[in-house]
Order: C-alpha cells, then sequence, then structure tokens
C-alpha cells in the first residue's frame, strides 16, 4: 500500500501519540508497505488555520501516488478546511488517527472549548473513517460529531510494550513493596497544564517528607509557564530534597527509573488512553489516575490501581499515604498491575490491527473508483 500520513514536525517527539503514530508507521513499512510522512510546522492554534489555505500543501497532495490518508487529529486545525478541497481532487480515504479532541480539555475558558469544538467537528466530518486509541476516544468524537457514527472506524489499543517487556518475577515485585524507606513515587508525563504535576506536588507536601520520594520524567519546554510554576511551587514549599527532575529521558535511564519505583501518580485532568499507565504496569508499578479519559479502561479502581476525581489532591494524599503504611496492599496491587499489562495486546498485535483497517478501507475504495 501507499500511505501518507500527516503530523506536526518530528516523528520522534516525545508523547504518547507520536509513539502510537511511530509504532503505526514502523508496522506498516516492515509489512512491505510505503509509508510517506507529511510534516506541518506548528505556529500556534491560530496560525496554524492558515495551513488551510496553502495551496503549496493541496498541490503536493495530490501529486503523492497515495492509496490511503492517514492524519493525526492533532493536525486538525490545519486541516479542517483542506480536506474539503481535497475532496474533489484525489480520490483516496483519509483517515483520522484520534487520541483526543482539544475540546475535551476541561481546562479551557468555555469559549475556547466552544471554538476548538466546532472546529473539530468541522475537521471530523471531513474525514472518511476513524482508527481510535480507546472506546473514550470513540465516544467523545461521537459526542462532537454525529456524522462520525455512520463511518468505518477501528479501536485500537496501544501496547504495553514500548520500554520492553517490563517485570514479570512476582517475586521482585513482592520484594520492591516491602523494601524499607520512602515510598517511591514516578510522574510520567510532559510537563504541561492537563498532567496535573501541580495535584500531586499538592497532596505530597501534606504528607511527611520523609515518607516519600518523587522522580518527575517528562519534557520541560512545550509550557514554559507551566515549568516556571513547578519549579516556583517546589521551591515555595522547600520539597526538592525529596524531588529530582529529569526532563526527558532516553529508553535505558526511563527502563531504569521503572524498574526501581513502586508508583505512578499521573493525575491527568484528561486522558485519551494513557500509555503511561500501561508501560508502568508492566513493571509492576502501580498506577494512580484519574476518573475522567481513558484511564477507566485501564485501572480498575482498588483493584491493580486507583481512580480519583479530577483535582482531588486529599484524596491523592491518602492513597498515597495507604500505600506507604499498607506495604501487603502494594504488593498486592504490583502484582496485579502487572497481571493487567499481561492482558492487554502487544504494540504488534494492535498495529496488525489498524492496517488490516486500512487495507479493508482500501479495497474497498478500490472497488467503488
Amino acid at each position: 500500500m501507499q500511505v501518507g500520513l500527516i503530523i506536526y514536525g518530528n516523528l520522534n517527539t516525545l508523547s504518547g501519540g507520536y509513539l502510537y503514530d511511530r509504532y503505526l508507521v514502523h508496522y506498516l513499512q516492515n509489512q512491505g508497505d510505503t509509508v510517506t510522512v507529511i510534516s506541518q510546522t506548528w505556529p500556534g492554534y491560530g496560525l496554524a488555520l492558515a495551513h488551510n489555505f496553502d495551496f503549496k500543501q493541496k498541490r503536493r497532495l495530490k501529486a503523492l501516488p497515495l492509496e490511503i490518508l492517514l492524519q493525526d487529529e492533532l493536525n486538525h486545525p490545519s486541516l479542517f478546511w483542506l480536506n474539503h478541497q481535497l475532496r474533489s481532487t484525489v480520490h483516496y480515504p483519509i483517515v483520522a488517527i484520534v487520541h483526543h479532541l482539544r475540546s475535551s480539555e476541561p481546562y479551557h475558558p468555555r469559549i475556547m472549548r466552544y471554538l476548538y469544538g466546532w472546529i473539530e467537528r468541522a475537521y471530523l466530518n471531513s474525514v472518511d473513517g476513524f482508527i481510535f486509541n480507546s472506546r473514550t476516544t470513540q465516544q467523545s468524537v461521537y459526542n462532537t460529531s454525529r456524522s462520525a457514527q455512520e463511518k468505518p472506524h477501528c479501536i485500537v489499543y496501544p501496547g504495553g510494550n514500548a520500554q520492553g517487556e517490563g517485570i514479570a518475577d512476582p517475586n521482585y515485585l513482592v520484594e520492591r513493596s516491602h523494601q524499607n524507606g520512602p515510598l517511591r513515587i514516578l510522574f510520567l508525563g510532559n510537563l504541561i497544564r492537563r498532567k496535573r504535576l501541580d495535584v500531586l506536588l499538592s497532596a505530597l507536601m501534606t504528607l511527611p517528607c520523609t515518607t516519600w520520594v518523587l522522580d518527575i520524567v517528562g519534557r520541560t519546554d512545550l509550557e514554559p509557564q507551566t515549568t516556571r510554576a513547578i519549579h516556583a511551587f517546589i521551591h515555595r514549599h522547600n520539597l526538592w530534597p525529596n524531588i529530582r527532575l529529569w526532563g526527558a529521558c532516553g529508553n535505558e535511564t526511563l527502563r531504569e527509573l521503572l524498574t526501581h519505583h513502586q508508583v505512578l501518580a499521573v493525575p491527568s485532568d484528561y486522558e485519551g488512553f494513557g500509555i503511561a499507565y500501561l508501560e508502568a504496569m508492566a513493571y509492576g508499578l502501580v498506577p494512580i489516575a484519574t476518573t475522567s479519559g481513558g484511564a477507566v479502561e485501564i485501572i480498575s479502581h482498588g483493584q491493580n490501581g486507583f481512580l480519583i476525581p479530577t483535582g482531588h489532591s486529599e484524596t491523592l494524599a491518602q492513597v498515597l499515604a495507604l500505600l506507604h503504611k499498607q506495604r501487603d496492599i502494594l504488593a498486592q496491587m504490583s502484582l496485579a498491575a502487572r497481571a493487567r499489562y499481561e492482558a492487554f495486546p502487544t504494540w504488534e498485535q494492535s498495529m496488525a490491527k489498524a492496517r488490516h483497517f486500512i487495507h479493508t478501507l482500501v479495497t474497498a475504495w478500490a472497488q467503488q473508483a
């Protein structure tokens, strides 16, 4: 197959969505397909709207010998009108890969969420099919666009083995859980407002400093104002002795951190899926997420992790105190987290499902031509 993929920036960008796109590209290429990655610049949301009137891009897409065009839904402001223009000049299906909708992020002002929803609805109406990363994402799309329900789709969960196979030895997981000392907590996510590192820090500042340590892994340059606020909070409350800020880490360092830690705490406002939770569960870390978004499809509250209300630092503090004091519970949930990971498909299995959907759609369009 001749496949195109539109993304912003570099395919190697550090985030769960780009990881998903990267695995899909590699799988398609390994199956003998030709994938052309079309990179758009990200000038900011408002300026990205001008991409819809970039005639050079339209000519380039028209000239490419594609059988299908995939688009990361993140690019919706650059494509919501351009897709309608393409429809009269190209004869291949356009499929959106949807990780989560911008209009689903609750912290935006109401008027901005309305604007994002209007533009995303126009985009969703402009494509011919969808690859969803979760049922939660599927439902958010259907809530935004009624016409989306009538289009071909496929739910393809991310795989859980991005950092290797994790830790399968139950003896190690039990031993790690019972090790003396503070609870070892990992925050794995870029420093952006949606990830709500501030909620985690607010919870930790209420706990005795001898009961916890925190390692923060993720890019710090995406929202400088958020990074500055985090630094100021840590300094103001004298939390630096208990915290290490790593920035973006390579795979080897990340594997070492996942092997060493006991708990993953990422109390995001919203996640379309939450690849970080599944990756951590591969290493037996007990994940703490929120009830908002796709984490509910990964975590069973009180069994293999915890789901807390969005923004509830008090509840988060109670959960962390429980896991520090009750190491038998920590060990039991660590084993359950690993078992939940093992029930998920691998990346190869997931991407095979995506390719089958893509191939089926290409075949159907060829028969209609």
